[in-house]
């Protein structure tokens, strides 16, 4: 099984700073961010933000626990992760932040997965095309409101 790769952008209608404020806060995720059953912080930073971060999660066809490990390059308008353990075979990731001229920020996603179990094709496509549309919703929503 190969990885695969998506991303997904989209204009968010706040600063890098409130954008990356919201997914540091790893506690409240279950509150906003749909399919999150758990988000547990592992480890932290000597900024205090989550660095090595579990979470769980129902993908529809399966329950999930993964762990990952958070990486800031705020200066360059980016964070991410990249897989420590857990049920998937791969899972990283990265947001970039790019500001508009408007005061708002467009945010890309770049996930890379592979689940590591078979999932019919055309499923998977539409399951990892769903999650990430799903989770920049939610985000714009939790950010904007």
């Amino acid at each position: 099984m190969s990885a695969d790769t998506d991303v997904y952008k989209d204009v968010v209608q706040a600063s890098q700073a409130d954008i990356v404020s919201t997914l540091t806060d790893f506690e409240r995720y279950t509150e906003w961010q749909s399919g999150m059953l758990e988000c547990t912080v592992k480890e932290r930073d000597e900024q205090g933000r989550g660095s090595v971060v579990e979470f769980y999660v129902d993908a529809k066809i399966k329950k999930i626990r993964y762990t990952v490990r958070y990486f800031y390059q705020l200066d360059e308008g980016a964070m991410g992760w990249d897989y420590v353990d857990g049920d998937l075979k791969e899972c990283t990731g990265r947001y970039q932040f790019t500001p508009t001229e408007d005061g708002a920020t467009e945010v890309a996603i770049d996930i890379v997965t592979e689940t590591g179990f078979f999932v019919p094709g055309p499923m998977k496509k539409l399951i990892r095309d769903q999650s990430l549309k799903n989770s920049m919703r939610d985000l714009k929503k939790r950010v904007e409101s």
